[in-house]
């Protein structure tokens, strides 16, 4: 039977092994802003109802922004959220600045390009029938270069040199 004697050194870097875990998998698991539209598809004249949440209040108000396919910008508007984090708007398809026909998109920020959601729908000229129904998924935004992001990554660095420059052993 083999037995592992960790070291003091071992369960300094076992402890910050599961730090650098933690505070990953909590980055993730707290989104800072979600967008979604009550529907997938809408018509010239057709109300489109965008809402979401945001996870901390910044008492600022939220920026929405829809472009077109050819990232020309048909709608931009700004909401406050609720004391509940959530928001909601409303934006009315068609007219001057629609001018083209296919996949539009919604971009929502609050507070800084790391508090960004994005998601999609489709602008028909003509009603769509039994568009109704259907809603568009929440696309989260995940920040990847956020200051949390770059804490756990100096933090991993950190421990990588430490870990490098005191060779820690295990003894079987």
């Amino acid at each position: 039977m083999k037995v592992i004697v960790l070291t003091m050194n071992s369960k300094v870097y076992l402890v910050a092994i599961s730090f650098l875990a933690v505070s990953f998998l909590s980055a993730v698991a707290q989104t800072p802003v979600t967008v979604s539209t009550d529907k997938t598809s809408y018509a010239d004249g057709d109300t489109i109802i965008i809402s979401g949440t945001v996870a901390d209040q910044l008492n600022i108000p939220i920026s929405i922004v829809i472009r077109d396919s050819s990232n020309n910008m048909a709608y931009i508007a700004q909401t406050n959220p609720n004391s509940d984090g959530t928001y909601s708007a409303q934006a009315i398809a068609g007219g001057s600045t629609w001018k083209t026909i296919g996949t539009y998109e919604i971009d929502v920020t609050y507070g800084g390009p790391d508090k960004t959601a994005k998601t999609t729908f489709e602008f028909t000229s003509q009603p769509v029938s039994g568009a109704t129904n259907q809603t568009n998924a929440t696309t989260p935004a995940i920040p990847e270069f956020g200051p949390l992001a770059v804490s756990v990554f100096a933090i991993s660095i950190a421990v990588i040199i430490t870990y490098a420059k005191m060779r820690p052993t295990f003894k079987i």
